[in-house]
């Protein structure tokens, strides 16, 4: 028996769940900046057009009941959300070059790069 890693209905989007259903903004975010554009455009013409329909799905689940599948089915829209902005606003590259240095951020206790930060216990 095959094991899926998505709901039924959502399998056509499981070549996409390795590299994008991530489980933390950090990674989300590492994720996003070192994508080209072009990659990142593939990721978001495959989940837009499903988008209102995961989220209707899930809004039907409680959170922390969620299987497996629908786990990666929400860690997927997650990272679709938050990485969308580049394609929306017509960016020619995911990341700029001015912008504070990624490994300088955190969020939450780590760092982006998944460093427990000094100044918390």
């Amino acid at each position: 028996m095959t094991q899926h890693a998505l709901p039924p209905q959502f399998r056509e989007l499981e070549p996409f769940v390795a590299d994008w259903a991530l489980e933390t903004e950090a990674q989300r975010l590492k994720r996003l900046v070192g994508t080209s554009i072009d990659e990142l455009r593939a990721f978001y013409d495959a989940i837009f057009g499903r988008a209102e329909e995961i989220r209707d799905y899930l809004s039907e689940r409680k959170l922390d009941a969620l299987s497996a599948e629908e786990k990666m089915l929400f860690f997927l829209l997650m990272t679709f959300i938050e990485t969308a902005h580049p394609i929306e606003l017509n960016w020619k590259e995911t990341d700029i070059d001015d912008a504070f240095a990624l490994e300088r951020m955190s969020i939450g206790d780590f760092d982006i790069v998944g460093n427990a930060r000094p100044d918390r216990p």
